[in-house]
């Protein structure tokens, strides 16, 4: 009667946000050119509602400067209007406890993200405003000041003009645009002080993409999916699978084949998942070898519940995440932005259950997420991870393999980067990403860098390097590192070959904690971590001063 219960509310507040089906128009998407001066804008998703907080338009040369409106995607974290209380999980049958409505974060309920997606050029400047819809305030005010993260990916920072703000971007990037200092000065555990914790954020995102190739209807091997209708479920039916412009619902477990294409424009939403569980290899490929999901529409799990409130044998929840593709291999995520997954958003498996020494040979690549429950972990296993954005309430990524120009937001719980499970046989490199927001609801084994007492309870000698990586969030309550390899649960790994190279930490942890390099006497931290020009609020790191730790910790390297 429960989950009856869950699937009523979800379904009447879907109506109540989404509304009806519309009739597809097909000027959802305008394209503007001037010269080499690409601008790509989707202005509407048939059958989508907006955001009622936000509205946001764009203008380049190449639109004669004139404004065109961005369709404002919404999202929000659920937990209130599905009842506000703990329910407790099923296992086998059984009720367990739990601290989530259906894993919906309680501490983050009514939250909301306002996104909107554009395609352009390189080096062609395009100018961004946002504004409030119908009278939306925030903390009782117009807005009155912006601030774009991560700020060096902006050419213009924000101005606010008549309650309006004003940006300007020259080349692709994800930004997040903080107004009236909604998360900047303010951090729900540690501000909030009143009796039911009632503070709500809804922030706002541009996400600029370059210029993609897609497939064209009409094309050789492409099959059109209609708005309400299901996809055909027959790979020998096409190579490129095309959702268009609209509301899809494909529902749970939607199969995914090897050398098929799966195209999601930026003006359809496909509610589901996608995976190639159980399916055989075909036609001398492996089952999850040369598959593509791309495109800048979003998928969303918002109509599919975490599976520890269904009494299913799928026990792992693979089924339940919002893209899974096992024995991976050349298979790319490109684009897409996942919201409110039911479970973990993508988990690319490479053949052999990892990345191949010599290639990589999984990629996600300018995906967006933005995930409100506990176990809606980011970007998982990807070989390469490239120029994404993930916002989770729990672990955002793991050092599995090689991650770039990624910008990283952590609301309530975990770890940005959840190590116990480094790869040792190949080198990974972490580089020139961004965490903005590191973030913790009072639970103390979360940061930026987590090792939390998992894994082989041995120190493993790994080849990781760590470089011209910012933490830019001035109202954290975690560590950047929080390294320790026994607590009370049990004892994990510690790890040799480490470098940390040009980390920027603009703040101290606020509430005067420090980072963690703690040992013990099985595992000790024993050399082999490297601090090469680290910086914490100006100061560099030259001795473990600034760690708690203990005497289970020697040979730490500090240069320059």
């Amino acid at each position: 009667m429960r989950l009856i219960t869950f699937f009523s509310l979800l379904f009447i507040s879907t109506l109540i946000l989404y509304g009806s089906p519309k009739t597809i128009s097909v000027s959802s998407t305008k394209e503007f050119k001037k010269g080499n001066d690409t601008l790509i804008v989707y202005v509407d998703v048939p059958g989508l509602t907006s955001s009622d907080k936000y509205t946001i338009r764009v203008r380049s040369a190449a639109t004669k400067n004139k404004w065109v409106a961005v369709f404002a995607h919404y999202t929000y974290n659920r937990a209130a209007e599905l009842g506000g209380k703990s329910v407790p999980m099923i296992n086998n049958g059984n009720k367990l406890l739990s601290t989530t409505v259906y894993h919906y974060q309680k501490f983050t309920s009514g939250w909301s993200h306002t996104y909107g997606n554009i395609e352009m050029s390189p080096n062609s400047p395009v100018e961004v405003e946002i504004s409030a819809k119908n009278g939306f305030e925030i903390g009782g005010k117009d807005f009155y000041k912006a601030a774009a993260h991560p700020s060096q990916r902006v050419l213009k920072q924000p101005i606010v003009e008549k309650g309006k703000i004003y940006f300007t971007i020259d080349k692709p990037a994800q930004i997040v645009i903080d107004i009236n200092g909604q998360m900047d000065d303010f951090n729900k555990a540690l501000d909030d002080k009143s009796p039911n914790q009632d503070y709500v954020a809804h922030t706002v995102s541009l996400f600029a993409n370059p210029v993609m190739q897609k497939p064209s209807i009409g094309e050789r091997g492409v099959f059109v999916v209609e708005p309400g209708t299901q996809p055909t479920t027959d790979p020998s039916k096409y190579t490129t699978l095309y959702f268009k412009p609209g509301v899809h619902d494909i529902g749970r477990n939607f199969k995914v084949y090897p050398g098929k294409k799966y195209f999601i424009p930026g003006d359809a939403i496909v509610y589901g998942s996608f995976n190639n569980l159980g399916l055989p290899s075909v036609g001398g490929l492996q089952s999850g070898e040369n598959i593509k999901i791309f495109g800048l529409g979003t998928i969303s799990g918002a109509r599919i519940q975490h599976p520890s409130y269904e009494n299913e044998a799928d026990v792992n929840g693979k089924e339940y995440k919002t893209i899974t593709i096992d024995n991976a291999m050349n298979t790319e995520v490109q684009g897409v932005c996942i919201v409110d997954p039911a479970n973990h958003s993508v988990n690319l498996n490479s053949w052999g259950g990892r990345p191949d020494r010599t290639q990589k040979v999984t990629f996600a690549r300018w995906v967006k997420v933005i995930s409100w429950r506990a176990n809606g972990d980011g970007i998982g296993s990807a070989a390469v991870v490239e120029d994404c954005f993930i916002r989770t309430a729990d672990d955002c990524s793991y050092v599995k393999g090689d991650r770039r120009r990624c910008t990283f937001w952590k609301d309530a719980n975990a770890a940005v980067f959840h190590m116990a499970g480094i790869y040792t046989d190949f080198p990974i490199v972490i580089e020139d990403c961004d965490v903005i927001y590191n973030r913790t609801r009072g639970v103390l084994v979360g940061g930026v860098f987590v090792q939390r007492a998992e894994g082989e309870a041995k120190q493993r000698t790994v080849n990781v390097t760590v470089r011209n990586f910012r933490i830019s969030d001035p109202r954290s309550n975690m560590p950047t590192f929080n390294l320790y390899s026994k607590d009370g649960r049990g004892t994990g790994s510690s790890f040799s070959g480490i470098t940390f190279q040009n980390v920027t930490i603009s703040h101290p942890i606020v509430g005067g904690r420090k980072q963690v390099l703690k040992g013990c006497v099985e595992v000790p931290w024993n050399g082999g971590i490297v601090f090469d020009n680290v910086i914490i609020a100006g100061k560099k790191l030259t001795n473990l001063n600034d760690f708690e730790t203990n005497e289970y910790v020697s040979d730490i390297s500090f240069l320059n």
